[in-house]
């Protein structure tokens, strides 16, 4: 697999500008650690990775009406918590943090907006219980 097929659909400026700000705000060992990982699962791993979270996605999505805090989201929440670990080993801080900002960074709120009006938020407020009920 090339560095490429993960980012897939990027311009090569907007791939720096991707890494560039992983780095600033992470570090470079989170970049290469995320990197390495993808790149070790392969073509075909990293599309069933991307699958699996569609398939999450999908299920909070269709269970919205039950509300952030109900039992059918928040066991989707626990396996997209490690799904999320395909990509980086996440702190249960930096996951608050990521899920604030699937609903404050215009191209993450953007990209969940496919999986219904509203989502990006109703996702944030799971992520939020999800993390609270951890503690």
């Amino acid at each position: 697999m090339d560095i490429k097929d993960y980012y897939k659909g990027f311009s090569d400026e907007q791939i720096e500008a991707y890494r560039k700000e992983v780095r600033e705000r992470w570090g470079e060992d989170t970049l290469e650690d995320s990197e390495a990982r993808v790149m070790d699962m392969g073509k075909e791993g990293f599309a069933g990775v991307q699958a699996e979270g569609d398939s999450i996605f999908r299920a909070m999505a269709a269970n919205m009406s039950k509300g952030p805090d109900s039992m059918e989201v928040q066991e989707q929440l626990a396996k997209w918590r490690e799904w999320l670990e395909n990509f980086h080993s996440y702190s249960d801080g930096a996951v608050l943090g990521l899920g604030q900002m699937y609903s404050q960074d215009a191209r993450f709120a953007d990209f969940f907006g496919k999986y219904g009006s509203g989502f990006p938020a109703f996702l944030t407020r799971a992520i939020e219980h999800y993390c609270a009920s951890k503690e």
